[in-house]
């Protein structure tokens, strides 16, 4: 590992990394801290409110940047642990800078303040920097990834704002405000109150469980699971969406692509499929990680279709394909049998008032601009719950973005037609359909 002091860059390899924003842990006048990312253009400046992840939006919607959760040590250190994957950064992006910012007190009395980078797959520590000049700030620019040359650097930055995450955020062109007092923005019970079965938090927890990595996860199951059964064909739901619903803006029909196998494979979709919009089915027969994503033309990642550790898994992915060429997508399933089925999104459902699932999904929304309230049941002790809409020109909106020990989320839900994706969903979810509310920004959501 490298320590770099204030303006020290070097060269961050194209992969998955993992940032640790370290300090010391609140109590006895040590303020809390939050760990935050802003994705910027090439000017310095946020394309909308939705280049920040925080702690009310914990993930970017290209999923290029998340918050993954808290971790504590017995030496009374606390680190907030965000993950950036290189390869899923859109062009336009061109800096990602990684802040801390607290709401109760200054920097100058938070002792052991630094930043440090790592590499998801090997662990191999890349850098560490310390912030040795703190003193009246309420937030900090601590470091950022930024492209060069067509490769991407970390670099080591310490800027102070006195104005805290508000000011910082402000200052790189996000606008988001809460709404004025008695504007009526207050949570349905539905979603501010644990529903029945729910088992209420333990008395004095303010913070979720540590997270544990993904992979070391997976790695677990896998090891403890043997060959089961073959994964049976995914289901061809029976309604097909015909002319007049507005399912013929995001995609064409063309004949359905259907293989199975074990493991890991590369797959090369033999059928012409139009451009537009195209529904991904899989099964996975048992335990373990299983991922399906799609390639670009040099084998590169380029979308995540399935990313689920759900046993005797059944869900659906959507890609938008650009019709140029064959769909290519590779399956990782450990040693499990799987099917995958490429099929048109015409064969999507619709949603009406409320829909149930589990794992992912996709649904054809038609109706007015309203509220959606998503909620997500896991038996995993910290899950990740991702819902986003799609409009027919590519627009994505994001319309659930929590990670929780119970994760819920409300959102502005547009106008029809949308597709809406119910995109990471480790366990059994509901949307509810509503009319609108107010939209509130700033106000920090109960952790």
């Amino acid at each position: 590992m490298t320590e770099i002091v204030k303006g020290g860059n070097l060269p961050v390899p194209g992969q998955v990394w993992r940032i640790a924003v370290v300090r010391r842990a609140a109590g006895d006048g040590v303020p809390e801290v939050d760990a935050s990312a802003l994705l910027l253009d090439a000017e310095g400046r946020v394309r909308s409110d939705g280049d920040l992840v925080f702690y009310n939006q914990p993930a970017h919607a290209s999923g290029a940047v998340r918050l993954l959760g808290q971790v504590r040590d017995e030496e009374r250190r606390v680190a907030d642990w965000l993950e950036i994957d290189t390869g899923r950064v859109e062009p336009d992006v061109r800096r990602i800078v990684i802040t801390a910012s607290s709401e109760d007190g200054t920097f100058g009395r938070v002792p052991d303040l630094h930043i440090r980078t790592m590499s998801a797959a090997t662990g191999e520590q890349l850098a560490l920097y310390e912030v040795d000049d703190a003193s009246t700030e309420t937030a900090f620019v601590l470091g950022e990834f930024y492209r060069r040359d067509g490769a991407w650097k970390f670099r080591a930055v310490g800027q102070g704002y006195d104005s805290g995450l508000i000011g910082l955020a402000e200052d790189f062109g996000i606008e988001g405000r809460d709404p004025e007092p008695g504007s009526g923005d207050e949570p349905a019970p539905s979603e501010a109150e644990p529903g029945p079965g729910d088992e209420p938090a333990p008395a004095g927890e303010t913070a979720p469980p540590e997270a544990i990595p993904e992979e070391l996860l997976a790695k677990v199951r896998a090891a403890e699971a043997a060959v089961q059964a073959p994964a049976q064909v995914p289901a061809q739901r029976p309604a097909r969406l015909g002319p007049g619903s507005g399912i013929e803006l995001f995609g064409g029909d063309f004949p359905e692509f259907v293989r199975s196998g074990k493991g890991r494979a590369t797959l090369t979709v033999d059928v012409p499929i139009p451009a537009g919009y195209v529904v991904v089915d899989t099964t996975r027969a048992g335990e373990g990680n299983f991922s399906v994503e799609s390639l670009d033309e040099n084998g590169k990642h380029s979308g995540l279709l399935a990313n689920t550790l759900l046993e005797d898994y059944e869900g659906r992915g959507l890609l938008r394909h650009d019709g140029k060429g064959p769909l290519r997508l590779r399956v990782s399933a450990g040693a499990r049998a799987w099917t995958l089925a490429v099929r048109p999104v015409a064969t999507v459902e619709r949603l009406g008032r409320r829909a149930r699932g589990r794992g992912g999904d996709v649904l054809l929304y038609t109706g007015p601009a309203g509220h959606l309230s998503s909620r997500l049941r896991t038996g995993f002790e910290h899950e990740y719950f991702l819902v986003q809409g799609h409009e027919p020109d590519g627009r994505r909106h994001l319309l659930a973005n929590v990670a929780s020990r119970l994760p819920r989320d409300g959102s502005p839900l547009p106008r029809g037609p949308l597709l809406v994706q119910v995109e990471s969903a480790d366990g059994d979810w509901s949307l509810e359909v509503g009319p609108p509310r107010p939209s509130r920004f700033w106000r920090r959501d109960a952790r």
